[in-house]
């Protein structure tokens, strides 16, 4: 009878909010993680009750759990209510799966669902890390810094690093984005023409109505001759869908594809001349990756992260920022034009971009979570 007793695995906890930035950063965390560990381990997420979290961590076929916890309602007395409310139920659901779960360590990409869990982490012990995907901290980051064994930060200009649990890894990129292919083969891939001039188009996970209208309204206001220059990759979001092929039927002379969600992410920046884009740090990453010339558009809702995360990249010439109270179809068709018409900026902003990536995020922030959970 062998003496030998089995190796008891490491168990790590994965807590992120329901948007896709928050996601895809855990699930790419995680890839690397099992790639190297994967017989020592076991991973498992705690997210929100958001339809798209529960359905990408179903696809990707990990255990998860979903708290209740609800955002601050700024301006709704009856909202923060809830959010109470939903703070002490997902403290004590939080308290029972981090029990259960027994992990050696902890990790949080932030929103309040990242916080309940936290709380019960510290108290027992476990070894914690935070990361920060924006270049300004968020509110349940900014209340958990201060308790976390560490911070792992995504821009390496962020004021936080002065503190001395930091670490600047960069912001882990999915897969399927990291993927890079040669332009005329990923032309070829979405069936489009090689000679074009190819614009991409995201408006965050949901897609964004306000871009979408807009850069309709520049096809509307613009000559044949130039429509038929143009291609256009547009990852519509699934409300708008329809409205958006539509309407390209009708206006005519531009070529298109509109998707309601697009998975290639890799194949569709590698087909790109520039893209229009909302400026979540996953999409910041993901353009600097591709060396991708761009239109950002911060979503003007989100605390003012986005417009700092976009400003990240235009302080250094290196991508058109225009407010959404600037948004209009002569605002955005100008920054269009110019791209199109501008070779020469393309080129440097593709350098400059390339300066910024940080492509090894995933590994320098597995490396950490493995010294912290006794992996490494």
């Amino acid at each position: 009878m062998s003496d030998k007793r089995e190796k008891k695995r490491k168990r790590i906890v994965i807590a992120c909010g329901g948007t896709a930035g928050h996601i895809f950063p855990g699930l790419t965390l995680a890839e690397e993680l099992l790639k190297r560990y994967k017989d020592d381990l076991n991973i498992s997420f705690i997210t929100s009750e958001n339809l798209l979290a529960k359905r990408l961590l179903e696809e990707s076929g990990y255990d998860f759990y979903t708290l209740p916890v609800k955002g601050i309602e700024r301006r709704s007395f009856a909202g923060n209510v809830d959010f109470i409310k939903s703070l002490f139920t997902g403290a004590v659901k939080s308290a029972g799966i981090v029990f259960r779960e027994k992990p050696d360590c902890f990790v949080a990409f932030g929103s309040y669902v990242s916080g309940p869990p936290f709380v019960a982490a510290s108290l027992l012990r476990v070894p914690t890390i935070i990361h920060e995907q924006n270049i300004t901290m968020g509110r349940a980051n900014r209340l958990m810094r201060n308790f976390a064994t560490k911070v792992a930060l995504s821009f390496p200009s962020s004021e936080e690093r002065k503190r001395k649990n930091m670490v600047v890894t960069g912001n882990p990129i999915r897969r399927s984005a990291a993927k890079i292919s040669a332009r005329e083969k990923a032309l070829n891939l979405l069936e489009m023409d090689i000679s074009k001039f190819t614009i991409l188009v995201i408006g965050g996970s949901q897609g964004s109505q306000r871009i979408n209208l807009v850069l309709l309204d520049v096809f509307r206001g613009m000559d044949e001759l130039l429509r038929r220059r143009i291609q256009v990759i547009h990852i519509s979001g699934d409300n708008d869908y329809d409205m958006v092929r539509d309407a390209y039927e009708k206006i005519g002379g531009v070529s298109y594809g509109v998707y309601s969600f697009f998975k290639d992410m890799g194949t569709a920046y590698s087909a790109a001349d520039v893209t229009i884009s909302r400026a979540g740090a996953s999409s910041i990453f993901e353009l600097c990756l591709h060396k991708m010339p761009s239109i950002l558009i911060p979503y003007p809702f989100a605390g003012g992260h986005q417009a700092d995360n976009a400003k990240y990249l235009t302080d250094r010439n290196a991508a058109i920022m225009i407010e959404e109270k600037n948004l209009s179809a002569e605002s955005l068709k100008a920054a269009i034009l110019r791209f199109l018409e501008d070779s020469a900026l393309r080129y440097l902003m593709k350098k400059r971009l390339a300066n910024l990536s940080m492509r090894e995020a995933a590994e320098k922030l597995a490396d950490e979570v493995g010294l912290l959970a006794g992996l490494s």
